[in-house]
């Protein structure tokens, strides 16, 4: 829980100055490069994470990465602050939650839908269709993801609610009802 409010604190900066300059999307893009740097680069990311290397030389392999990923002045400063109070660890969280601010500026939800088999992509925008106007937003996102343990049906799950359609479900609710008489 405190990772995830000091992960909001930073992130909540960054998007400030993202309205303010309208680079918020920018900055989202910029995270994600880096953050797909440092997992590609195991080295440097552990060089940049444990604090086995002096402060001195860490900020110097920050910079030289920073300048060689032409990354703005902003997020630069993010990064530097992490760095110097040891919490570049937040940086995967810091973007979940940066991601969350820009979804809410764009009016825009994600979400994820198990089903036992494959969904086509009509029955998936009839979905995401049907999610919006119960949100009320102008675009809802699914990731969908095969779970053949439902045996047949769906179940959705979109910013802390979850609706499940899912034969399992259903088998568990008749089973509930019945030991109850």
């Amino acid at each position: 829980m405190i990772r995830q409010s000091i992960a909001k604190k930073y992130a909540k900066g960054l998007f400030a100055v993202g309205e303010k300059d309208g680079r918020y999307k920018g900055y989202l893009e910029e995270l994600d490069a880096i953050l797909g740097l440092l997992e590609k680069e195991q080295r440097l990311k552990k060089a940049l994470l444990l604090p086995l290397l002096e402060i001195q030389k860490r900020k110097e392999l920050l910079s030289d990465t920073m300048r060689l990923a032409g990354l703005s002045l902003p997020l630069s400063n993010i990064l530097t602050m992490l760095l110097e109070n040891n919490r570049m660890a937040y940086l995967p969280l810091i973007r979940d939650v940066y991601s969350d601010l820009v979804d809410d500026k764009e009016d825009r939800a994600r979400g994820t839908v198990w089903s036992a088999y494959p969904l086509d992509q009509t029955l998936k925008n009839r979905i995401e269709d049907a999610l919006k106007e119960r949100f009320h937003k102008k675009e809802v996102i699914l990731s969908t993801i095969e779970d053949r343990s439902l045996i047949g049906g769906i179940k959705v799950a979109v910013k802390g609610t979850i609706i499940d359609g899912s034969v399992k479900r259903q088998l568990e609710t008749l089973k509930e009802n019945i030991l109850k008489e």
